[in-house]
């Protein structure tokens, strides 16, 4: 049976780079942050129709990549618990196992890393400053225990 991991977790936590070692291992991996990137949106977000096109695109990845029999690993923030509930309802309806790993650090971890992507041109360098990285933070629906998450912390 494939395996899904949802991987949550603000900015800078280190969620990509979980993500790509399970996709070493043979997973597929989703990512808004590079669909984005690869649909030429560089600097800036695209209108809020065309983010909803390129999630469902994602979703209908997920729904393939599970019929072929992949394991897939889920590169977003998932910082509601509504979104969560969305993936692993998606997982159980292609007949996939699912796995939520909430992926942090502390917050001057995740400033310094984010700091050092600021000036990179890829698609996972997110750029934000002090502030949004902040409000994003004070935002964020962390899981609670009835989500059965496993917690990964990646400080340093």
């Amino acid at each position: 049976m494939p395996m899904v991991t949802l991987l949550c977790g603000p900015a800078g936590a280190g969620k990509t780079t979980y993500a790509r070692e399970l996709e070493r291992r043979g997973a597929v991996r989703l990512s808004m942050d590079e669909a984005v990137w690869a649909d030429g949106w560089r600097h800036r977000q695209p209108p809020q129709q065309r983010l909803d096109e390129l999630y469902a695109a994602l979703q209908s990845e997920l729904a393939r990549a599970l019929a072929d029999g992949a394991d897939v690993v889920v590169d977003l923030s998932l910082a509601s618990r509504a979104v969560r509930d969305e993936w692993r309802r998606l997982s159980a309806d292609a007949g996939a196992d699912c796995e939520l790993l909430v992926v942090t650090a502390p917050f001057d971890v995740l400033w310094r890393r984010v700091q050092q992507r600021n000036d990179e041109g890829h698609a996972n360098a997110v750029r934000l400053t002090e502030a949004e990285l902040r409000r994003y933070l004070g935002g964020f629906d962390w899981p609670g225990p009835d989500e059965d998450a496993r917690v990964i912390d990646t400080a340093d």
